[in-house]
This record gives structure tokens, C-alpha cells and sequence, in this order.
């Protein structure tokens, strides 16, 4: 009889309970923040100004331009802002990353002094004047967040620049005089 109570019990608590959460809904460590739950902070999105892309040969038999792109970037969340700059080399012809066009795809640090961390990496690169950046920023966010939290905004921008000059040893593409490029913020960790 005291079985029976038993299992009666158990079979009463188990129709009760709260269903377990779904595997997909629990929280991971470092998951980052959606989109649609970012709006709550209403973050601006960061500023990429004057960029320019440029590539040199010293002479039209070389085989690789020695290529850069260089901008600064605001983040007028943080009130802060760097210079960005890097360099690679490219035969010309080749868009996809390896030795005839080594842009790097690990992020390069623009600034990074203890205090906040601004980087960037190339994503897709389909020319010159056409290719997407990753760009984080990593800072102590005493506005939206208690004292000592860290922040590390996300921002994926697809880039299209003009093109300034084109000739047998140089290319020189820019962001125009249009304004700054709008970054949006697509993601966030804390």
C-alpha cells in the first residue's frame, strides 16, 4: 500500500511540474546579446571615417602591389575612438585569401592600451572597393552596465568604396566625401 502512495506521488509531482527548458533556450557563456535585445541599449552605431584603401608597385614588372587600408573609427557609444591601419600584399588579380593576396583574416588590434580594445579583420573580400570588415570594440561600459563590466560591441559592415585612381602601379579607393560609414551594431557580449 505504501508502494502504491509512493508511486501515486511521484506520478502526481512528475503531471505538475513545469516542463524541462528546451536544450536550444538555455544560456551558453559567451553567447552574445540578439539583435532585437540590443535596441533596449540604444546604441549608435560606430563611425568609420575617411577610409581608404590604397596599392603601390614600384613598377609595373613587379609582381605584388603592397597594399593598405587605413580609417579612423569613432564609437560615439563609448566616446572614444583610433586610427586603423594595415598592410598586405596582392598579385592584382586574386580576391581570395592566400599567398597572392595575404590580407589577414585574424583581427588586427587598432588600439589596445588596458583600457579599451579596438579591432578589425577582413571577412569577404570581392575587390578592392567591395568587401566586409569585422570590427569589435572592447570597453568598461559604466553607462549601461554596473561598475566593472566589460563590454565587447560587435559590428559586421559590408564596405563599398570609390574608385579615386587606377594605373599600371597604383589603385586608390575611397569612402568618399558622402560622410562617415554607418557600422551597426549587430551584436554584443558582456
Amino acid at each position: 500500500m505504501q508502494c502504491l502512495f509512493v508511486i501515486t506521488l511521484l506520478l502526481g509531482l512528475t503531471a505538475a511540474s513545469p516542463p524541462l527548458p528546451r536544450r536550444d533556450m538555455e544560456p551558453r557563456a559567451g553567447t552574445m546579446i540578439k539583435s532585437w535585445a540590443l535596441s533596449q541599449f540604444h546604441l549608435l552605431p560606430f563611425n568609420l571615417i575617411d577610409m581608404g584603401v590604397e596599392c603601390t608597385k614600384n613598377n609595373a614588372n613587379s609582381s605584388l602591389y603592397g597594399c593598405s587600408i587605413q580609417f579612423k573609427w569613432e564609437d560615439p557609444n563609448a566616446n572614444q575612438s583610433c586610427t586603423c591601419k594595415e598592410e598586405w600584399q596582392w598579385n592584382g588579380i586574386t580576391y581570395s585569401q592566400g599567398p597572392q593576396n595575404n590580407y589577414s583574416t585574424d583581427y588586427f588590434f587598432c588600439k589596445n592600451d588596458n583600457i579599451e580594445i579596438f579591432q578589425f579583420k577582413f571577412v569577404d573580400v570581392f575587390d578592392l572597393s567591395n568587401f566586409s570588415l569585422s570590427l569589435t570594440h572592447i570597453y568598461k561600459d559604466n553607462r549601461n552596465f554596473p561598475t566593472p563590466t566589460i563590454a565587447n560591441m560587435f559590428s559586421q559592415p559590408n564596405i563599398t568604396l570609390d574608385l579615386l585612381s587606377k594605373s599600371n602601379t597604383t589603385m586608390m579607393y575611397s569612402s568618399g566625401r558622402d560622410g562617415p560609414i554607418k557600422a551597426n551594431i549587430t551584436g554584443m557580449t558582456i
